[in-house]
């Protein structure tokens, strides 16, 4: 049976992302990894690599691809799909939720991370990455516009029946959005990983946590939104 080996990552604190590729690098295939990056782009974007690839760099593993769209915003298909299917690990980064959506969580792209991930290749998500891995994505509103309402959209479905918020206990209204974007899809499970830590799922299933800290949330009755939360880190 082909493990489905997902990492789930609240943020960049510490040295998660360290203990991160001391799992990752091994299993996208140590020296010989070829690593495709997701990344949004925006002004200087590329100032923000070295915090992904310096640890894989650190382990041998310096063949990697940064997929990411042009500066009109449009991502090369062709390109991008052919770089995932060359992929033995995919990375997905951290930033705007609502637009690594647009672009990784939409087809074709959708369709080939999947592909890839149920073929045994490992994914991980860092922050906006994570949020966008389930099949379930919450997407909380801009903090130029709080009162507008959170919005639920279909995300990679990398694993399903669960909800993942993420910088837990740094952020803002976290635990409620969690809560109302479960009860909403009548979902269980949650996940709240911090910003320090994440969560190692083997398919589907929470494996073991590296960093701190991860929350697992169970949801008792969903007309009253009453839950159960338990750190497992």
């Amino acid at each position: 049976m082909v493990c489905g080996l997902l990492f789930l990552i609240g943020g960049s604190e510490g040295d998660i992302l360290d203990s991160v590729a001391d799992e990752f690098i091994p299993a996208a295939g140590g020296r010989d990894a070829n690593i495709a990056l997701l990344m949004i782009g925006g002004p200087e974007w590329e100032a923000y690599l070295p915090r992904y690839v310096e640890p894989w760099e650190r382990r041998g593993a310096t063949k990697h691809h940064v997929i990411v769209p042009g500066d009109d915003g449009v991502l090369d298909i062709h390109t991008a799909t052919s770089r995932l299917r060359e992929a033995t690990g995919i990375f997905i980064a951290g930033g705007r939720t609502s637009t690594y959506h647009g672009l990784y969580a939409s087809e074709p792209i959708r369709s080939v991370i999947r592909e890839r991930y149920h073929e045994g290749v490992p994914v991980a998500g860092l922050s906006a990455g994570a949020l966008i891995s389930p099949d379930i994505c919450v997407l909380r509103p801009s903090r130029n516009a709080p009162d507008q309402p959170l919005e639920i959209v279909q995300g990679l479905g990398l694993v399903s029946d669960l909800v993942v918020e993420v910088h837990f206990t740094e952020g803002l209204g976290t635990l409620p959005s969690l809560l109302e974007g479960m009860s909403s899809t009548l979902t269980r499970r949650g996940l709240g990983i911090d910003a320090s830590a994440c969560a190692v799922l083997e398919n589907g299933q929470l494996k073991r946590v590296l960093g701190r800290s991860v929350y697992e949330i169970t949801m008792t009755d969903f007309g009253t939104r009453s839950y159960t939360m338990v750190e497992v880190s």
